[in-house]
């Protein structure tokens, strides 16, 4: 592009329509310490010419020190544009942007815009960086002229004084849409990091245990707030609110900036904790609210000469021991290191290329937006890398689980049949044993108490029968107990069809033995029970009579027998007694735990409820699918 030689810029041989906007660069005539106006440029002594300088650039840091001036001050600006001949197509317009840090423009002597309010002293300024896309005097079928351009500005509040970027002349429409699209990408980037930090303030909700996501989606948005705010993206802030303070913005900024770089520390710290030291944590914490507090207490031109650069160096540095220690936990071969190491490599290096080009010591640009987006990108791979080996190990277990799941549902099958075989051998056992006791000592009791009974008749002439008489008695009872014992082993003596008087059996020796009085009442589905797993239901009626005789103190039992339907058999063993929370003083034994595994074992559920009127309630039910062709209900007391 046409470079500006001695306050003089000649665009002859450029178009804008062609060619499009032209950088407005090269030297332009500069008055230092004096406001100017047009109007003294107009008068017979017209202002003498104090120096040229080279735009864009700042004054303070000129290419000699004869140029070079203080960062504070004010300064006039003039340049003379000659414009390719012929009528313009379109209205030109300039625009300008990041010049420190009031300005006011004015076009061939008329006023064309003004940024912040110039003053000659910190009291009268009021700053206002921004970009001012102005419309240059005339319209689109006018000749174009030869412009004069006068831009004052003053600086007392930055580190930098004045023109910082080009400033660009070109046809109104394609300068506004430029801005438009600047607009555009600083509002993706800030959406971008906006979303990333959302995005990961949701892993850590749904997985509280990880901290990481949480720093991480801290620092995305403290880099979406320096970003924001700073001429980074053009204070894309102003978008949604105009009038936000200039020093506010950069108080803002910068609090982000100085934390942002202990919580990304902190980041990797939670990730590699074995690579990244604690105590350069507390160091570059302290050190962040050490600059906090100064961007909140000193002033913006102390704070932008001072502090900012020694937090440059000294972030520069944390920069350079991140990258060797994500390098370390990398070549460690810790999970995701690889891409957490490359992505931060980028950002680093973005980081030292922004501030080396803040500090004016390297010729650059700022590339903070697709240094950060990198670096997210990279995270995001290595979250997807940490996701995919999480989801491979889940499906992994799940199917070492699913196959144990089988394993043991086959061990459950074989274990209920071993618990069903001991349980028959059991049944067997008791009935073997009832029937040796009934056709073995049963009967020779019973023959004892015979004899005994035909000796006693016998000596009843000779008057000795009264010494017989205990005997006999005692023969009697032995007798008794042994049949007893002998259906108590037992209880369904030669078929498993008549459960019925089987268990009004046994509730009649309770009865008799305990002194309690038990109803039993029963209605049967069928004539003749051919379900084989009525033998448990005896077991579970005789511990929980047991039970209630021995822990609940009764006055009243009643035993329900019921299968109505077919499908299902009901027991109910309900007594009067002191209740559960009274007779759980009692030393219990192992009868609930029996009663309830013969109920599973079954396939049955059992109950044990409080009484309404007091006392316990025990019920359990089996499945009973069988119907004899002749079903009836009766019932019995």
């Amino acid at each position: 592009m046409p470079q500006a030689k001695s306050g003089a810029l000649d665009l002859t041989g450029w178009s804008m329509e062609q060619d499009g906007p032209v950088r407005l660069d090269g030297q332009w005539e500069v008055y230092w310490n004096r406001l100017l106006t047009p109007a003294d440029f107009q008068g017979p002594h017209p202002p003498v010419e104090a120096a040229y300088t080279y735009l864009p650039s700042a004054w303070n840091v000129a290419d000699s020190e004869e140029a070079a001036r203080d960062k504070a001050g004010v300064a006039t600006l003039r340049l003379r544009v000659t414009l390719a001949p012929g009528t313009g197509v379109e209205r030109l317009a300039l625009r300008l942007f990041n010049i420190n840090s009031a300005y006011s423009l004015w076009v061939n002597g008329q006023p064309a815009g003004q940024s912040g309010v110039v003053g000659t002293n910190a009291e009268e300024e009021r700053e206002k960086p921004s970009i001012l896309v102005a419309g240059l005097p005339g319209n689109s079928t006018a000749p174009r002229q030869p412009l004069e351009l006068l831009l004052r500005v003053s600086n007392f509040h930055y580190r930098d004084g004045g023109v910082l970027a080009p400033i660009w002349l070109g046809p109104e429409s394609v300068l506004r849409a430029q801005e438009t699209r600047s607009a555009g990408i600083a509002v993706f980037f800030v959406g971008a990091l906006f979303i990333m930090g959302v995005y990961h303030v949701a892993l850590y909700f749904f997985r509280p245990g990880n901290i990481s996501p949480l720093y991480f989606a801290l620092y995305c948005f403290l880099w979406m707030g320096n970003f924001a705010t700073s001429d980074t993206s053009g204070w894309a802030v102003r978008l949604l609110l105009p009038n936000l303070p200039a020093r506010l913005l950069d108080q803002f900024a910068l609090s982000c900036f100085f934390v942002s770089v202990p919580v990304g520390f902190r980041f990797f710290q939670s990730l590699y904790p074995r690579e990244f030291s604690r105590q350069v944590l507390r160091f570059s914490v302290a050190l962040g609210a050490v600059f906090v507090a100064l961007a909140l207490g000193l002033s913006s031109m102390a704070l932008t000469s001072m502090a900012l650069p020694a937090y440059y160096l000294t972030s520069s540095v944390l920069i350079l021991y991140c990258l060797l220690r994500l390098y370390r936990a990398w070549r460690r071969g810790r999970e995701g290191a690889a891409f957490i190491f490359a992505g931060f490599l980028i950002l680093g290096l973005v980081g030292i290329n922004d501030m080396l080009f803040d500090m004016k010591l390297l010729r650059s640009t700022s590339l903070l937006a697709p240094g950060m987006l990198m670096f997210i990108l990279f995270q995001a791979f290595a979250l997807s890398q940490r996701l995919s080996k999480a989801f491979f190990a889940v499906e992994s277990l799940s199917a070492q689980l699913e196959n144990k799941n089988l394993s043991l549902e086959a061990e459950m099958v074989e274990r209920n049949r071993l618990e069903r075989e001991i349980i028959s051998i059991s049944e067997d056992e008791r009935r073997r044993m009832s029937q040796d006791l009934h056709d073995g000592l049963c009967q020779l009791l019973t023959a004892a108490r015979l004899r005994c009974a035909a000796l006693a008749h016998l000596k009843q002439g000779l008057g000795e029968a009264k010494e017989l008489e205990p005997l006999s008695t005692l023969l009697d009872e032995l007798v008794d107990q042994a049949y007893d014992l002998s259906h108590g082993l037992w209880p369904l003596e030669h078929a498993p069809t008549v459960a019925g008087p089987s268990l009004q059996d046994m509730i009649r020796r309770f009865s008799r033995s305990s002194g309690v009085p038990i109803d039993f009442r029963q209605e049967r589905a069928c004539e003749s029970c051919l379900n084989s797993n009525v033998t448990q239901l005896y077991r579970i009626a005789q511990e929980a009579l047991a039970n209630a005789v021995k822990h609940s103190k009764p006055t009243h039992i009643t035993i329900s027998l019921l299968c109505r339907t077919g499908d299902m058999a009901m027991l109910e063993v309900r007594d009067n007694g002191i209740g559960r929370a009274k007779a759980a003083v009692s030393k219990g034994g192992l009868g609930m735990s029996i009663m309830a595994h013969r109920a599973r074992m079954i396939g049955g559920e059992l109950r044990i409820e409080d009484a309404e009127a007091g006392g316990t309630v025990v019920i359990c039910t089996i499945p009973c699918e069988i119907t004899s062709p002749t079903a009836h209900g009766r019932g019995s007391a």
